[in-house]
């Protein structure tokens, strides 16, 4: 593996720690930080054009991307790339396994220092490296032109980035919370947006949107209306599934700790998320009632003909009274 830190200095321009420390002993934390935090937000071909640009003779890449403009993104790519090593590390260190055990390292000069402190150091490196990568995210897709190795990954979902999905709803602009939330709006995609516009009218605007052409004004009339209910329907589902981890034997909060004194941020309480959770449900469902009205009163063999032959059109005197989208406090709906 080509490491993209391949000195003390560089990790030490993120953090401060003892310059006694030797780059070898980083190295197996900065190789799983790249491929776990890393890779997946860069996609391949941009992490392996970085990975080219610290080679002792870089070529630049075939697509044009110069090494200066590598040189730049590196540079960024490199602070939270020290800081999720550092994270990752943190509790091997100082901790001396063999065949007698395992036992904490202390010098006469040097302490361990108590676990709250450690935790308190690994909140706040985590905390760190996350607002690094997403200003480095943010960096990207502002100079898209210059990188074009960096290809949106999952890009014929109706939301492609951060700040189409950021309009809808606000999640900071935060592209690592964007890219956690692409799974389930893929999903809400196929269950709700699908049957909403029938599977002839979906494939239809799926096309043309993958195509990356301009949409008619008739698609993107509908694009207007799907986007809000999307981003609604995600959110009511990524509340109750973000901030849990699913491990193979069990079911935990993400961000739980179990010391008192650990100066960290704690998961929202259940009732809060619940509470967030009902109100964006409510909202994408009367936002996609007023998709499936929008269709039932325009469509017919000239405008959205897919729709107006398909078992979804109930016509202008029925848009009204469809009940498949009642908001009431003990009914959700889910179409077949």
């Amino acid at each position: 593996m080509i490491r993209l830190i391949d000195n003390l200095s560089q990790v030490l321009s993120a953090a401060s720690i003892n310059v006694s420390n030797t780059i070898e002993n980083w190295f197996p934390y900065i190789g799983e930080a790249q491929e776990t935090f890393i890779r997946p937000v860069l996609g391949d071909v941009l992490y392996g054009q970085l990975q080219d640009a610290m080679a002792l003779d870089p070529v630049p890449p075939d697509d044009g991307t110069t090494i200066e403009n590598l040189a730049v993104l590196l540079e960024m790519i490199r602070k939270p790339l020290a800081l999720y090593a550092l994270w990752l590390g943190a509790d091997e260190f100082g901790v001396s396994v063999s065949s007698q055990g395992i036992q904490v390292i202390e010098t006469p000069t040097h302490k361990t220092a108590p676990q709250y402190r450690v935790q308190n150091l690994k909140e706040n490196w985590i905390r760190r490296a996350n607002t690094s990568l997403d200003l480095a995210l943010k960096f990207l897709d502002e100079h898209r032109r210059d990188y074009p190795g960096y290809v949106q990954q999952d890009a014929d979902l109706f939301i492609r980035d951060t700040q189409e999905f950021n309009s809808e709803v606000d999640i900071r602009e935060s592209r690592r919370v964007f890219v956690a939330l692409k799974p389930v709006i893929r999903s809400v995609e196929k269950k709700y947006i699908r049957p909403a516009l029938s599977s002839q009218l979906f494939d239809e605007l799926k096309q043309a949107w993958k195509t990356g052409d301009v949409l008619t004004k008739e698609l993107a009339d509908l694009m207007d209306l799907i986007r809000p209910a999307l981003a609604h329907l995600t959110m009511a589902r990524a509340l109750m599934e973000i901030s849990i981890d699913i491990l193979d034997w069990g079911i935990f909060d993400t961000a739980g700790n179990t010391f008192s004194n650990v100066s960290s941020k704690q998961a929202s309480n259940k009732e809060r998320i619940a509470v967030m959770a009902d109100a964006c449900q409510r909202d994408g469902e009367a936002e996609l009632k007023a998709l499936q009205q929008f269709l039932d009163e325009n469509a017919c063999e000239e405008l959205y003909a897919d729709y107006f032959h398909s078992s979804r059109y109930a016509g202008k005197k029925m848009a009204e009274h469809r009940n498949e989208f009642a908001n009431k406090p003990d009914n959700s709906f889910f179409l077949v």
